[in-house]
């Protein structure tokens, strides 16, 4: 079986794997050490999901403590994986799915490739997946497109689709050419996907399939 046209790029945060529940503990065990008379509300917790920690970091501290104070939130981070992430429904089956299927599979998120995979070994996923590109493996983090782009070179693939939970995901899925599905599990208002206009939304994730192979079929023609 030759491995097919359309590339399969996932996000990860928020996509495949439930890390809200890490992030909001990392960022108030970060800031009660830096900033311990802060109060984070619900809102600025829910915009540190999905942008790189440089930026989340730079709206409050300098730029010289900014990479200090990732590092304190990115020990916590690795340490917790295991006590507060969970994967998403029917991930497992659909990555099962589409690697039989031989689809090309990758991941393209903003966190660091090394604790990428931390999320990804917790649940016995790296092995489904051809690529993952993390934040230090690109030099501008979606909505820019370069590693939706990189993927496609790194497949020799010319189309692919682009699924995440943000409206950074879609913006890099367009601006790069290819096709969106944005995922209704969101933890943001689904209004910020749908209003964006990705091509699908998924209400679960092997929703992707038949997607995937409606698109497949025309490559054909």
């Amino acid at each position: 079986m030759e491995k097919k046209q359309i590339v399969l790029m996932f996000d990860l945060d928020g996509t495949l794997l439930d890390t809200n529940e890490l992030i909001f503990q990392s960022f108030r065990h970060t800031f009660s050490k830096y900033m311990p008379h802060k109060e984070l509300t619900d809102d600025e917790l829910v915009s540190f999901l999905g942008p790189p920690l440089r930026d989340s970091f730079g709206r409050y501290f300098p730029a010289d403590m900014v990479e200090e104070v990732a590092d304190y939130y990115r020990v916590h981070n690795h340490a917790n994986h295991e006590r507060y992430v969970r994967i998403f429904p029917t991930v497992r089956e659909t990555l099962q799915y589409l690697k039989q299927e031989q689809y090309p599979l990758a991941v393209v998120t903003t966190k660091l490739n090394e604790v990428a995979r931390i999320g990804l070994d917790l649940f016995e996923l790296t092995a489904y997946f051809d690529l993952i590109l993390g934040l230090d493996n690109v030099t501008c983090s979606k909505p820019d497109p370069e590693g939706i782009i990189k993927c496609l070179d790194y497949f020799g693939r010319r189309q692919g689709i682009m699924i995440g939970d943000s409206a950074a995901d879609i913006m890099a899925g367009k601006n790069a050419g290819v096709h969106t599905a944005g995922v209704e599990w969101t933890f943001k208002p689904v209004e910020v996907l749908t209003g964006l206009e990705p091509d699908i939304m998924l209400a679960q994730m092997k929703d992707v399939i038949p997607y995937a192979e409606q698109l497949e079929k025309r490559m054909q023609y």
